[in-house]
């Protein structure tokens, strides 16, 4: 760099075109053949320097601490962050308030990140006004706002995927590249002079990114240049001589290579992972719609079934009818028949009866024995017996072609709800019981499968996970999607309740069993009375008791249905919830009052694990 006449400073036009942009300056009375890198732009002023902050970051990489302490104490430091003025080489303004050297005419010039000279240093000279001119008077407060916007832009230019340039002021020019030396990001007129001064080509220009704090050492405030294999982390040149020392070390540059090198490797495995996936998609979408189209043939097939069913029968039934109507007609026309007939001979009988009484009178001997034999009784005397109908013998056949036809449907609806309870089967859920929700009255078993209540009330820590007063207990691990069925041994108990409840469920004081409270349960009570614990409680018809309740849940479709295991056969069914939180198996094995209720809740393994494989309905 040219030299220029002290006391005679006239800035060059790239130099005035520069400073303008200086945010703050450095000022330096350089001693002992301090050089000024070169090409950097500065202004002097009576052996004073002045460095734009741009390039503060190559000033303290240039002179050493020795070169520095030779003017300034060492003991000088930063009235607000206290950093020492030697180690100020270490840091760059756009990491942290870093210190400043600067000369100043007031105390007002004492801002955030600045240090004064001390007014004994000997042989420094306060700059003169045109010096002054170049020296921002900062005060604390603009400092701050300075700052908070910068780190406000910042977040903002994060936010939005841009990075603006750190060196100009006013409007904000968008960042063509960030230099890891600077640790500052530049737009095309400030990266101008990276591209020219030679001591500056050096630098590392990268693409333009935020936050390249986050690229420096929290502990020793230098550049993360290092990659330690040891750690698998980035370290600094100083922290292979402190907590990384011996440790395999290499330059991020190099591990990076590596790591792409290794990226490209797993991205043909990666890539056929996508495609298994992508094709498995597509068979469970084909699997979905040919399901949907078989349901759709059997409800038609079933429609359609029973729609001739119907027809049949409303046709048998004007059958039936029709003929129960002609015979009905045919016997009050025979029995009419017989009447009349049966009149006429109760007036002959009439007139042969009063012809016997007149006779039975007589004296005439020879006439009662001359009318004698025509007044015996009539021997053509019809019989009513055959005109009487009873129409059960009639629908007798009728009878047995119905309950024939009931029991063939009845084994085909079993068959069906066979062959449902075995797709469940599919779904089976390893479920166990969870010992930080049980109340302090129940007991579990070490494998976790089993709770009763144990009489005494056992000391335990009162945790909100806990139910304080609710004789119950849920499953260790909860379902937010998917099928899940798993089954309950209840016995010969005469009370219980099952089902699944929310994981935000209230556990403390009383427990109400209803859907608003997040509980969807079947209970029994008396050893008889079963009862759905819906919006409004159902009493359940269950023709025979169930041993043993399986427990279905469909998340998606927000269904919990209850079966007897073993009879196979549905019991009730939840539909249409708008699950939102996690759902945990539920069991309440109830205070065992009598000797019937003192049997535990057993969770039963299902035969038919799922094993990791999906099955559709």
């Amino acid at each position: 760099m040219p030299k220029r006449n002290a006391g005679q400073y006239k800035p060059s036009k790239a130099e005035a075109s520069l400073l303008p942009h200086w945010s703050s300056v450095v000022v330096l009375q350089l001693q002992k053949g301090g050089e000024v890198p070169e090409g950097v732009v500065t202004a002097k002023r009576g052996g004073l320097r002045l460095f734009p902050s741009d390039y503060q970051c190559v000033l303290r990489v240039q002179l050493s601490p020795r070169a520095i302490g030779s003017w300034i104490p060492p003991s000088s430091t930063c009235q607000t962050c206290s950093f020492s003025v030697a180690s100020v080489r270490m840091f760059s303004r756009s990491q942290s308030p870093s210190p400043v050297v600067t000369a100043s005419a007031s105390p007002a010039s004492r801002h955030s990140g600045t240090a004064a000279l001390p007014s004994a240093v000997p042989n420094v000279r306060r700059p003169s006004r045109a010096v002054q001119s170049f020296v921002r008077t900062i005060s604390p407060k603009e400092m701050s706002e300075q700052i908070r916007a910068r780190r406000q832009n910042g977040i903002m230019s994060a936010v939005e995927k841009t990075i603006h340039c750190d060196v100009c002021v006013g409007k904000q020019t968008k960042a063509l590249k960030s230099c890891l030396v600077c640790l500052t990001s530049y737009c095309e007129s400030h990266l101008e002079p990276h591209l020219r001064v030679a001591t500056l080509k050096i630098h590392k220009l990268i693409e333009p990114v935020a936050l390249l704090e986050n690229r420096m050492c929290k502990s020793h405030r230098r550049l993360l240049e290092l990659y330690c294999r040891s750690d698998q982390r980035c370290v600094c040149v100083l922290c292979t001589e402190t907590d990384h020392r011996c440790h395999d070390t290499v330059p991020v540059e190099r591990e990076s290579r590596e790591k792409k090198a290794q990226m490209k490797r797993t991205e043909v495995d990666v890539q056929q992972m996508i495609q298994d996936r992508l094709q498995k998609v597509e068979e469970l979408k084909h699997c979905v719609e040919l399901s949907k189209e078989n349901s759709n043939k059997d409800i038609e097939d079933s429609m359609e079934l029973f729609s001739v069913l119907f027809r049949l029968m409303k046709r048998s039934q004007a059958e039936v009818v029709d003929v129960i109507q002609k015979k009905q007609t045919a016997a009050e026309q025979r029995a009419a028949r017989l009447i009349t007939e049966l009149e006429l001979e109760i007036t002959q009988l009439e007139r042969r009866r009063s012809e016997m009484e007149q006779l039975s009178h007589s004296e005439d001997h020879l006439r009662l024995l001359q009318r004698f034999p025509a007044l015996s009784p009539p021997h053509s005397t019809k019989s009513c017996s055959d005109i009487i109908v009873h129409s059960h013998t009639c629908l007798g056949d009728l009878r047995r072609a119905v309950a024939n036809t009931e029991e063939h449907l009845r084994l085909a609806l079993k068959k069906l709800s066979i062959q449902e309870h075995q797709k469940m089967q599919q779904y089976a859920a390893d479920v166990h019981l969870d010992p930080r929700t049980a109340n302090t009255w129940l007991v579990l078993s070490q494998d976790g499968r089993q709770v009763w209540d144990g009489d005494v009330e056992q000391n335990l820590v009162d945790i909100p996970e806990r139910f304080d007063t609710a004789p119950c207990v849920l499953a260790s691990q909860g379902f937010t999607t998917g099928r899940h069925y798993w089954e309950v041994d209840v016995g010969v108990k005469t009370a219980w309740d099952l089902g699944v409840a929310q994981q935000s469920v209230n556990r403390k004081g009383v427990v109400t069993l209803c859907p608003e409270d997040g509980y969807w349960t079947v209970c029994l009570r008396k050893g008889s009375e079963y009862r759905a614990c819906a919006e409004q409680a159902e009493m359940l018809v269950v023709s025979e008791r169930p041993r043993v309740i399986g427990m279905f849940l469909d998340y998606e479709d927000g269904t919990l249905s209850f079966y007897d295991a073993e009879a196979q056969t549905h019991i009730y069914s939840f539909t249409h919830i708008q699950f939102t939180d996690a759902m945990f198996p539920f069991f309440n094995p109830e205070m065992s009052d009598s000797a019937d209720n003192k049997s535990p809740l057993i969770i039963r393994p299902v035969s038919g694990v799922n094993g990791g494989q999906d099955f559709l309905f």
